[in-house]
């Protein structure tokens, strides 16, 4: 993996005389520059948010159609319920729309489908049982229903009308009834990002007007940061001013729940993406979405209190869930070797499909391909895929569909499910297709930061002005930055001691997953550090968060520690040639193995952190030049992986009852895969 600055030189006179006129920094013109934001126009834009910048919602196709339906119907008194999705998003546009219509006296119910019994969207069955239970004349979905061509029919048949509100993916096929989704080409709506909260809340705009449209935007604030749509234009303008009433307390429900979340000061976009949002989405992802929707509609502060902890539980259990199926996807991942193809595809009984669009995620993120995760049931495979800058995971299955049940989504994520007898077919063609059309392409070459700093330029005007970039997210993502260190004061987490803080000179950072990195990052040697900052505390201290390190070896010692943590995939690292001199000189024989394991079983007691102290104390007591440090240092990193090795509070113990199959090892299998790569480049070369 290799970084790449977006602008490593500062902008030239030209670039920089846009930015005269508002008093910024180079450096902070030069973040906006790299994000588009290249003409006083834009600038000016970036910077004023106000609602008066909304867009007219007529423009909208459908819309004055929509409009006049929820008029009659709310005139007439006839019964209109309202059918989300499962997820943040479905559940904030169920919310939008039923305080909306509340406030309007409408006959209004709501129904959010079960994930496993109910599925996405609308289906027939479905219809049948809201048909009876609720007996409504018309059906507005929000979030879902642009794919429910036959659904729609079927409750028209039985004297529903529906009106469809959707943000995902146009298909051949759209419903015959009235649509409101802004990714339709043939109209004069001008932004195509918003979220399904978002088309909820523009129905919202155009019947009560702009100033009843404000009293939702801290509900679709929510969803729009949850469901990774693009914070640009409308959705900038939505996010930042639903955030102001958000922090000015117009849900005490959301307070509330921030305040279980530990976030202390003002919500932020960051806070809703990783703490806040992941709540709610646990309530559908775990089978109850209503529970989602009670903590935006709740007001008795004992009933908030009991919906935290429901929705604690859940995302607990879902953060389990998640982490148990990833572990299983990542060990077929790498026994398959799948992550030398362009995409990678699964499915299994065994897993869950509501949390299989987070697994997925952090496949994508790791091996830097698309993925698709499915789980079987009765018959059927759902899957949810994710996809990285550049492919539109959405077209590419849409390729496919003649195969599938059903899909939809957009171009970073998607739903889909086939049946089970078609699962192999369609994992090689769509297989087939990436390989073929990405076959000179290496999509994990490269991932993009900001520029480097050095640490004296980072001044308390240039974090005040980082500032300016929130609501950050989609399309206007954090400052990350890469910044060279020496020497730092590392310690764990007391009681997270997978977790690293550490300081360099004034500056402190938190590296989460970062134990591995400890050795390096202690060692007075060269190592580049990305972090982005963290949200200001009140002191002067700049704070951040680290999201890897790599290291730049000089000598034998950081070489040594660089060799540790590249075979515990640590950190990316490019190896140079010395480094590559060293992979090619590890000898995978177990007979070698064997040996060294002698040589490591004497160390049994001793007082030693890292596996080149142990290396240098055994070393000395042996009094023997016969054992190699690299080659010590492979064979120590996978006794570690199987348990055999262990370091504890600086005591080594040996652990005789642990497996001895080195193939269990991955620092083991990726040296032996290195080893034929080099081999079959080095045979390429003599043929040629």
């Amino acid at each position: 993996m290799k970084y790449r600055p977006r602008r490593s030189n500062p902008l030239g006179a030209k670039e920089l005389a846009v930015f005269t006129d508002f008093g910024l920094s180079e450096k902070f013109a030069r973040l906006l520059f790299t994000r588009g934001i290249d003409s006083k126009e834009k600038i000016k834009q970036f910077f004023d948010i106000s609602p008066n910048y909304l867009h007219d919602p007529f423009l909208l196709k459908g819309m004055r159609e929509a409009t006049v339906r929820i008029e009659q119907a709310i005139a007439r008194k006839e019964r209109i319920l309202l059918i989300g999705d499962y997820d943040a998003d479905g559940i904030c546009s169920v919310a939008i729309m039923y305080k909306y219509l509340c406030s309007r006296h409408a006959s209004t119910r709501y129904f959010l489908p079960d994930r496993s019994d109910d599925g996405y969207g609308l289906n027939i069955d479905l219809i049948d049982k809201l048909n009876e239970r609720f007996e409504p004349k018309l059906i507005i979905t929000v979030d879902c229903g642009i794919s429910c061509t036959a659904e729609v029919d079927h409750a028209k048949s039985l004297g529903i009308d529906c009106i469809v509100t959707d943000h995902h993916v146009i298909p051949e096929k759209t419903p015959n009834c009235i649509c409101v989704n802004p990714k339709f080409a043939d109209q004069k709506y001008p932004f195509r990002d918003l979220c399904g909260a978002g088309v909820a809340l523009k129905v919202v705009h155009a019947l009560g007007g702009l100033e009843t449209a404000r009293k939702y935007l801290d509900i679709c604030s929510i969803a729009t940061v949850a469901d990774i749509v693009a914070l640009k234009d409308e959705n900038r303008i939505i996010t930042s001013l639903g955030l102001q009433k958000l922090n000015a307390n117009s849900l005490p429900s959301i307070t509330a729940l921030a305040k279980s979340c530990n976030i202390h000061g003002d919500i932020k976009s960051s806070d809703i993406s990783f703490k806040l949002g992941p709540k709610i989405n646990a309530s559908g992802r775990m089978g109850n979405a209503k529970r989602g929707l009670d903590i935006i509609l709740e007001q008795n502060e004992a009933e908030i209190d009991k919906i935290i902890k429901h929705l604690a539980d859940y995302n607990l259990r879902r953060q389990k869930l998640c982490n148990t199926i990833y572990q299983e996807v990542e060990a077929q991942v790498e026994h398959e070797k799948l992550y030398k193809n362009n995409i990678i595809v699964l499915a299994d009984k065994k897993w869950e499909s509501g949390v299989l669009g987070i697994v997925s995620a952090r496949i994508t993120e790791k091996y830097g391909k698309p993925s698709i995760i499915f789980g079987i049931k009765e018959n059927v495979a759902k899957g949810s895929g994710r996809s990285i800058d550049g492919i539109d995971i959405v077209r590419t299955v849409e390729k496919f569909s003649d195969m599938l049940i059903s899909f939809g989504g957009h171009a970073m994520a998607a739903g889909l499910s086939v049946a089970v007898d078609r699962f192999d077919e369609f994992n090689k063609k769509i297989t087939d297709h990436m390989n073929e059309s990405y076959n000179k392409v290496n999509l994990t070459s490269e991932k993009l930061y900001d520029f480097d700093l050095e640490q004296d330029e980072i001044t308390p005007q240039f974090l005040s002005e980082i500032e300016k970039l929130e609501p950050t997210g989609c399309d206007n993502p954090s400052a990350v930055f890469m910044m060279t260190v020496t020497n730092c004061q590392v310690g764990a987490l007391t009681n997270h001691p997978i977790h690293l803080r550490f300081s360099h000179k004034n500056m402190q950072f938190i590296f989460f997953n970062g134990s591995a990195c400890g050795d390096v990052l202690a060692y007075n040697f060269p190592k580049k550090v990305l972090f982005e900052f963290q949200k200001p505390d009140g002191t002067t201290i700049p704070k951040a968060v680290a999201k890897t390190v790599i290291p730049i070896p000089t000598d034998a010692k950081s070489y040594a520690l660089t060799l540790s943590g590249y075979l515990q995939d640590a950190f990316p690292y490019e190896p140079d040639i010395k480094f590559n001199k060293i992979l090619q000189s590890l000898n995978a024989d177990r007979e070698v193995f064997v040996d060294y394991y002698k040589f490591i079983k004497t160390a049994h007691g001793t007082r030693a952190f890292n596996v080149y102290d142990l290396f240098m104390k055994l070393e000395t007591l042996a009094n023997s030049c016969q054992y190699n440090l690299h080659q010590f240092i492979f064979c120590a990193t996978v006794f570690r992986q199987l348990g055999i090795l262990v370091f504890n509070s600086g005591v080594v113990s040996i652990d005789n009852a642990h497996p001895t199959d080195l193939f269990l090892s991955p620092a083991y299998n990726k040296v032996r895969e290195q080893k034929v790569d080099i081999e079959i480049k080095i045979g390429k070369n003599v043929t040629a």
